[in-house]
């Protein structure tokens, strides 16, 4: 059981790290006030019910 818990924790950290990897513009965008990246069109498409406008 120890064996599992420690494999889903290793693929939450790799899914986690890959996650700010991909996204690590919107953060800087975030973090210094710069204008926000403009995301790809299947990204619009997909989430396109989350935005704020």
């Amino acid at each position: 059981m120890k064996k599992v818990i420690r494999t889903i924790i290793e693929c939450m950290a790799i899914m986690t790290g890959v996650w700010f990897i991909i996204h690590r513009h919107v953060i800087s965008a975030c973090l210094t006030g710069s204008p926000m990246p403009e995301a790809p069109e299947w990204h619009k498409k997909c989430f396109g019910g989350f935005r704020k406008d």
